[in-house]
């Protein structure tokens, strides 16, 4: 089965969509809500694996692969030493330290990539989204809403996933909330 919106094959069948009070309620810092493709790929899909690789997190309470919970980890191994100046990974080719200090991150690879979106970004209803792997990719933008970045991941990757010698799959495998 393949999804129009994203164009994903689905493995299993969605089960676990999250807190959708909190999907729709939350705000971020500047009063922005989260973006359009986001919410759209939560109620589509839910909890399970993008791209045969991405986590991305959902509003989920306490839950460990909470979308809250894992943020917050996230951002605890690098926002201190961002903010004293002490920038342990490459952040080149599109990052800067005003950039990092403001991104927010919500998804995360088996294979250590991370995606962040800009919150403050230039679109009324989506984010433009970058990924790292705080190691030799540095910081790059790869697309200007999830529907872009499966596009970008699944096509055109090698200016996203420069290491990576294929596209990666456009898949989704529906995985069950384990307590």
């Amino acid at each position: 089965m393949v999804n129009k919106g994203f164009g994903l094959a689905l493995t299993g069948i969605p089960t676990e969509f999250g807190d959708l009070a909190a999907l729709d309620d939350f705000t971020f810092p500047n009063g922005r809500s989260f973006p359009t493709s986001y919410k759209e790929f939560v109620l589509t899909y839910g909890y399970g694996l993008a791209l045969g690789e991405f986590h991305i997190y959902l509003p989920m309470g306490e839950y460990g692969d909470s979308l809250f919970v894992r943020t917050a980890a996230i951002k605890n191994t690098y926002i201190a030493d961002v903010e004293l100046g002490d920038i342990w990974f490459d952040i080149a080719p599109d990052g800067s330290p005003e950039l990092l200090k403001r991104l927010f991150p919500f998804a995360c690879s088996d294979n250590g990539y991370y995606l962040f979106w800009d919150c403050d970004s230039a679109s009324a209803h989506e984010f433009d989204i970058y990924l790292t792997d705080f190691r030799g990719v540095g910081f790059r933008k790869v697309g200007r809403s999830l529907y872009e970045l499966v596009d970008n991941l699944t096509g055109h990757h090698k200016a996203c996933l420069p290491f990576s010698s294929d596209p990666l799959p456009r898949t989704f495998k529906c995985l069950i909330k384990v307590e």
